[in-house]
């Protein structure tokens, strides 16, 4: 998410509101770098709350219109309802995404570090610097999220001029994985130590492959048992219970055979919905 021109006069907008909240930025300014939001604190929540009023604007027009149009209960309770649940949604919505969004790009760091690490080890065996190789690192788009914080990296070394050390110390404060912090800080202290970087990344190597080995396999031993699951609760169970409902319904009589139309057309498309 980049800023616009919406979002710079939503800005704009409210600006005394929020020199007189005087509200700390720096948690909030660092929690949107992870969500990769190229946003400032004031310029988001600004383009959040004029979200809300709009949100609320709407819906509260909308649904007054219908009021207005077909006075009764039901449409008052609608106007309420609507007009309440709506603007509460976007505001939540807006609020908790910077927070699930620097989640989800941390899970997707850690899935692909161990096969960038593999690559930038490969890259320093050769005799390539660190600058070097994140540079290269930032042109791999194979690895996601990965690559844009080696591009944060790179910009900073190429178009600021900061060193390599401040580089890198800047992305540990701004990354959402907590697996690449520890894999930045360790290249750190190697370099401030003046040891060889070569040998911590062929651990780094090591370790980071010998984990996700892991992983996988809890994955799959996870995924067998979801199939297993699926296949007696979703296929195996309701076959067998139409198979007796069906006989039941034709000796006894005592099952309706509606019982069947919601089991096929509500209950099992919610359990396949739930599975999936």
């Amino acid at each position: 998410m980049k800023s616009t021109a919406y979002s710079r006069f939503c800005r704009r907008l409210f600006s005394k509101l929020f020199e007189h909240l005087n509200i700390s930025e720096t948690s909030r300014n660092r929690l949107l770098e992870k969500a990769d939001i190229s946003m400032v604190y004031q310029e988001y929540y600004s383009m959040v709350l004029m979200n809300i009023i709009i949100g609320f604007t709407v819906s509260f027009l909308s649904t007054l219109i219908v009021y207005l149009l077909l006075p009764n209960q039901m449409t008052a309770l609608l106007l309420l309802t609507v007009s309440s649940v709506v603007p509460v949604a976007i505001g939540l919505y807006y609020i908790t995404l910077p927070a699930s969004k620097a989640k989800s790009r941390g899970k997707n760091i850690d899935r692909f570090l161990p096969y960038a690490t593999n690559f930038i080890n490969t890259m320093s065996v050769a005799g390539i610097s660190p600058a070097e190789i994140f540079e290269a690192l930032s042109e791999v788009e194979l690895y996601g999220e990965l690559q844009k914080e080696a591009k944060k990296i790179v910009t900073e070394i190429d178009m600021m001029g900061v060193d390599t050390i401040t580089a890198l110390k800047h992305a540990i404060q701004i990354s959402p994985s907590e697996k690449f912090k520890e894999f930045l800080q360790g290249i750190l202290g190697v370099i401030m130590s003046g040891s060889e970087l070569t040998p911590y990344f062929q651990r780094c190597v090591d370790k980071y492959m010998e984990r996700d080995l892991i992983e996988r396999k809890k994955n799959l031993e996870a995924l067998a048992v979801m199939a297993e699951a699926f296949v007696v609760t979703v296929i195996a169970f309701p076959l067998f219970l139409v198979i007796i409902i069906s006989i039941m319904g034709m000796t006894s009589g005592g099952i309706a055979f509606e019982f069947l139309f919601i089991l096929a057309f509500l209950i099992l498309p919610l359990a396949y919905f739930g599975f999936y």
